[in-house]
């Protein structure tokens, strides 16, 4: 039993602050765990020379970010969601989305499809070689994907284009092709990252459909 609320315990190695931790003026914190920085200071914002709103608005979001990353304020929270492509070029693919549905929970993205059911096709991009591609819309929440880093390489003016190409019409959406006869035995990991936003890991698996 402890008579004050604030005490040390555990031999020194932890601090218990059960009342009032009150910092005098002048008082310095160093090597604080958690923030953007040791010396809990937010990288400078310089003052902005904007003539118009639009300059002031980009200023003004600028210095939200810095606060955001520096740990000084909350990070914002990520509007993720999924879908599966609807307009597909390849036709072997768009027949394999038709085969499949997809649901976001909790970070795990689930694709439920029976694998044996679905066709190879081989991919027009280079390298990539003949899988059972299946198409999955990824929406960021983000006003545009360009805002994102998938597995940290920036999203492109080119994601977008390729989002539009295959019906995601929403502006921070891109396309990740699945390939299913891998991703059924190891699940996927991808990661998202965006200015003032914690990074999120999600997880793709393939779930096979309930038997009747």
């Amino acid at each position: 039993m402890h008579l004050t609320k604030n005490y040390n315990t555990d031999g020194g190695d932890r601090t218990v602050i059960g009342g009032t931790l009150e910092f005098e003026q002048g008082a310095e914190v160093k090597n604080f765990p958690g923030g953007g920085s040791q010396s809990g200071k937010a990288e400078n914002q310089s003052a902005s020379s904007a003539t118009a709103v639009a300059g002031l608005k980009n200023d003004f979001d600028a210095l939200l970010v810095k606060l955001k990353e520096a740990g000084l304020m909350e990070a914002d929270a990520w509007n993720l969601s999924v879908r599966l492509a609807p307009n597909l070029t390849d036709a072997v693919a768009a027949a394999n989305n038709a085969k499949a549905s997809v649901a976001l929970v909790d970070a795990v993205i689930t694709i439920t499809a029976n694998v044996d059911d679905l066709e190879e096709s081989e991919s027009s991009a280079p390298g990539q070689g003949t899988h059972k591609w299946i198409g999955l819309g990824i929406g960021t929440g983000l006003s545009s994907v360009t805002l994102a880093k998938y597995n940290g390489s920036p999203l492109i003016d080119a994601d977008a284009a390729e989002a539009e190409s295959v019906g995601l019409d929403q502006p921070g959406e891109f396309v990740l092709y699945i390939r299913a006869d891998e991703v059924v035995d190891t699940p996927k990991e991808i990661t998202l990252d965006a200015e003032g936003y914690p990074e999120a890991v999600i997880t793709i698996i393939i779930a096979a459909p309930e038997e009747n």
